[in-house]
């Protein structure tokens, strides 16, 4: 007999890894959660929520979003040299979501995503549940290899094959290698989307954490059309991961058809008020600069420990963002070392979830947001004891 609630796919079942729950008592370097220490005090713009504008906070939000914040969104992002209008903006509750919708208004099962080999692990989920199939590109210290990624398209086409209908990736800060891109592989990304006719999908929420250099303008802002690039963004890593507040920005068109996937009665408008207000008193930009303080602090603990406790660990240190990105020694296993950080106090993730076809296996992704400098400098301490008893035999 069927059993009635057993999944038609067992596999959509699986918690990804980003999700499961780290262990108590342990130093998290796992996930990009948001510091303690930064999390704004947002008790007036709270009060003013649930107060003057509970009329608006407490009922259904609109499906697009509050009028009040898609224009604040649209000033926010015209400071970054994105041109768009309310229309072109829908509010969705966190960046994850708005990848899932992006993926399922675009993608049929079996199309083909073209994506960085490492990339953003919750990614290779959301594409792989729309039935995606991958064509990963290898990046270096200047991002995705986009001269790879037009060797492979020409090579397909001359196959007989479909080009990628999606490439996805994170310009600014890279999750999990830290890498920004440069502008020319952003120009050439998007002169290549024109002649092969794919969209890009720009996924850009540590963008305004830097911790120096110039800041590069995002591939949407370089779309003439607007059509050829569609903008992913979020309040978590800039404000805060509880408020679940997140954007896409696209063609209105595109706009629409996600706005008729989105079957959520609307985003918390209660949240979304919250957020308004502080773009348009200025306070966001403020918050933004505290914790970018506070992370180029936890960058330096981290980078300066590991210098000293795991000098066999080579990584770049990145130039904002969460994430730092190492690798062990070759014949050195992720997972194995993840097992035996975890036996010495520290909770991380091995890099071999990050890639959507075989994966190196001697990979890190290191979170530094979420303990303090002290706390990182005895995660490094603890990550040296660690390696030191698999080096050991």
């Amino acid at each position: 007999m069927t059993d009635p609630i057993a999944p038609a796919r067992s596999a959509d079942l699986a918690v990804p890894v980003a999700l499961a729950p780290t262990p108590a008592g342990l130093l998290k370097l796992s996930v990009g959660n948001g510091s303690p220490a930064t999390l704004p005090d947002l008790t007036a713009e709270a009060v003013r929520a649930l107060g003057a504008m509970r009329e608006e906070a407490l009922q259904y939000g609109p499906l697009y979003g509050i009028d009040a914040l898609r224009d604040g969104l649209v000033r926010l992002l015209a400071e970054d040299g994105v041109r768009t209008a309310r229309d072109g903006i829908i509010v969705v509750n966190g960046g994850k979501q708005a990848l899932e919708l992006v993926a399922r208004a675009l993608l049929a099962p079996g199309d083909l995503v073209a994506l960085t080999a490492p990339t953003f692990l919750t990614a290779i989920s959301i594409f792989r549940r729309e039935g995606a199939t991958f064509l990963p590109i290898p990046l270096d210290g200047e991002g995705m290899r986009v001269d790879l990624l037009e060797a492979a398209i020409v090579a397909r086409r001359a196959a007989g094959l479909p080009g990628p209908r999606l490439v996805f990736d994170m310009p600014d800060f890279h999750n999990p290698t830290g890498v920004t891109m440069s502008l020319d592989r952003r120009r050439r990304l998007l002169d290549l989307a024109e002649a092969h006719d794919f969209v890009i999908l720009e996924d850009d929420p540590y963008r305004r954490i830097r911790f120096e250099g110039a800041s590069l303008p995002p591939i949407r802002s370089l779309d003439p059309t607007g059509r050829r690039v569609v903008g992913v963004g979020t309040m978590a890593k800039m404000l805060a991961p509880g408020l679940k507040v997140g954007w896409v920005d696209a063609d209105p068109a595109l706009v629409r058809r996600i706005g008729a996937l989105k079957m959520d009665g609307g985003s918390s408008p209660l949240t979304q008020r919250i957020v308004a207000d502080l773009i348009a008193s200025g306070r966001l930009a403020d918050i933004t600069r505290a914790i970018t303080a506070e992370m180029r602090a936890h960058r330096d603990a981290l980078a300066a420990g590991l210098e000293r406790h795991v000098p066999a660990l080579r990584f770049r240190r990145p130039a904002g963002g969460y994430f730092l990105w190492g690798e062990l020694p070759d014949g050195m296993d992720g997972d194995v070392f993840a097992e035996a950080a975890a036996r010495h106090g520290v909770a991380l993730f091995s890099g071999v979830h990050c890639f959507p076809g075989e994966p190196r296996r001697n990979t890190l992704r290191i979170c530094y947001s979420v303990c303090t400098p002290a706390e990182l400098e005895r995660a490094a301490e603890a990550l040296g004891r660690a390696y030191a008893a698999l080096a050991a035999g």
